[in-house]
């Protein structure tokens, strides 16, 4: 029995192998427009000066781009070969990399393979661009010569024609209908469970922009507020301001270790993200570009409580918060207040909750789905 088990399985093995060989072996990757059965997609990816069509869309899983591997790497001159559980991509020039077809690098869905678009990039030296109006991300290496913009302009007929249309809405806010946004920075903190306590009393949402440094102490408070329905957003490591922006590089990575962090005390990831001190005036575009290339979407805010100014003063953070719901409320624009996880926040929240609901507003927490704020106007 135990020797049919085996042969079973080497079987299985085999027929695995070669079948993924043959598939990397027939996949090529064309140029938009000739490939008759591409699929609509909401994601387009580029190789330098070429749309590479699918036969599935590409898809974001957990804030990460992942692509079909056949016509990706065909695109980027790579062949591809499957043994013992890895994916082995070789280059024309002689470059290899091997990977772990282990769900993270690489996942499975309807019978393809799929691979993380930023790792196989670096694997093989491409750099990676965002085009936010087409939602196309490209990889570039030397044998780029269209600008960003040029390239969109060459396939901004075949993406119109094949993006998703959006659905007619069949229903409509009701009538007075307001929504509000509260945020929290810098936690979680000591105070973070009372902060609970009080949003869970009002049946309140709200979204927690966290340090990852600040999880690993009080992965409990991350852990609770993820079970009761609260948003949760990066806030990066270190919240000094040399470090986090010392290059676009070093503030991509404080969010991605901040979302590892994230993962390990509530097994989420997030996409929404919102840099110390505000995106004005030090994340320009180049560190932008960095982090929506890896899916994460940038918050700021519209009303600033000053919480962290006034600690010993809780009543101005009420009249501050008031005063801008209020003039908010005129203008018919949806407030995202900015407050931050310390104890005068959490003495004058529950005063501030009865007179916005008095107002007429339902908080709500912050999505990965959501369009978002920012003082850029960058809607990516």
């Amino acid at each position: 029995m135990k020797k049919v088990l085996q042969c079973s399985k080497w079987m299985l093995s085999l027929i695995l192998v070669f079948g993924c060989i043959f598939s990397a072996g027939q996949g090529s990757a064309s140029a938009a427009g000739s490939s008759a059965g591409a699929a609509t997609s909401s994601v387009f990816v580029a190789v330098n000066d070429t749309l590479v069509t699918y036969p599935m869309s590409p898809i974001i899983h957990k804030g990460t781009l992942y692509v079909p591997l056949v016509q990706t790497a065909s695109a980027m001159n790579l062949t591809v070969q499957y043994a013992k559980g890895n994916v082995k991509l070789t280059h024309r020039g002689g470059a290899s990399a091997t990977l772990p077809a282990d769900g993270k690098n690489t996942l499975v869905k309807n019978g393809r393979t799929f691979i993380s678009f930023r790792i196989l990039s670096q694997k093989f030296g491409f750099a990676l661009s965002y085009l936010p109006k087409q939602n196309l991300y490209r990889a570039i290496n030397g044998g780029a010569a269209l600008t960003d913009a040029q390239l969109a302009n060459k396939y901004a007929g075949y993406i119109q024609q094949h993006k998703p249309k959006t659905p007619t809405p069949t229903t409509k806010p009701a009538a007075g209908a307001r929504t509000i946004y509260i945020t929290f920075d810098d936690g979680p903190s000591p105070y973070t469970p009372q902060l609970l306590n009080v949003l869970k009393q009002y049946k309140v949402k709200a979204t927690f922009f966290m340090l990852g440094n600040q999880i690993a102490h009080h992965p409990a408070s991350v852990a609770r507020l993820v079970k009761e329905g609260h948003g949760v957003g990066l806030h990066g490591m270190t919240h000094q301001k040399d470090k986090f922006y010392a290059s676009p590089a070093s503030a991509l990575n404080e969010m991605n270790m901040d979302n590892a962090k994230l993962h390990q005390a509530a097994n989420v990831y997030t996409k929404l993200i919102r840099v110390p001190y505000g995106s004005k005036p030090y994340f320009t575009k180049v560190y932008r570009d960095q982090t929506a290339a890896y899916g994460y979407r940038l918050w700021d805010w519209n009303i600033d409580s000053n919480d962290w100014r006034y600690q010993s003063n809780p009543q101005k953070i009420y009249d501050n918060v008031m005063r801008d719901v209020k003039n908010m409320k005129k203008k018919g624009v949806t407030p995202i207040v900015l407050f931050h996880d310390q104890h005068a926040t959490v003495t004058i929240l529950p005063k501030l909750i009865k007179a916005i609901q008095a107002e007429g507003y339902t908080f709500k927490p912050l999505t990965n789905d959501m369009k978002p704020m920012n003082f850029w106007n960058d809607e990516r």
